[in-house]
């Protein structure tokens, strides 16, 4: 194993063993123990994606309607709001640590605009 995949394999662990990932877990293990809930919540996160990266075909109005409804009914379940702000700093935490190493590395990448 290279030191790299070593270093690699050590960020995971500390990732696992962190706060945020250790959140994460128990509030998706939460939102499993209601029949369904799981997969109204990633109806609402699939209905989410879909808006912010489609560009075609897409009545932006109705969508953004129907992603309002939907949030406002499962938001008022503690479980699904626990969930979505672990996954948010779940989220965040490794945005960070890509941003590091991206701003770390020196890559000689044109100018594509």
């Amino acid at each position: 194993m290279s030191f790299i995949d070593t270093c690699t394999e050590m960020l995971i662990s500390a990732i696992k063993n962190g706060n945020s990932y250790r959140q994460y877990c128990a509030a998706l293990e939460e939102i499993k123990k209601t029949p369904g809930l799981k997969e109204q919540v990633d109806e609402l996160r699939r209905l989410n994606y879909q808006i912010q990266n489609q560009s075609t075909d897409i009545n932006l109005d109705t969508d953004l309607e129907n992603l309002d409804e939907k949030m406002e009914k499962l938001c008022r379940i503690v479980e699904v709001n626990q969930f979505l702000d672990a996954e948010m700093a779940l989220c965040r935490q490794l945005q960070e640590i890509s941003a590091a190493v991206h701003q770390g590395i020196y890559l000689d990448i044109p100018d594509l605009s």
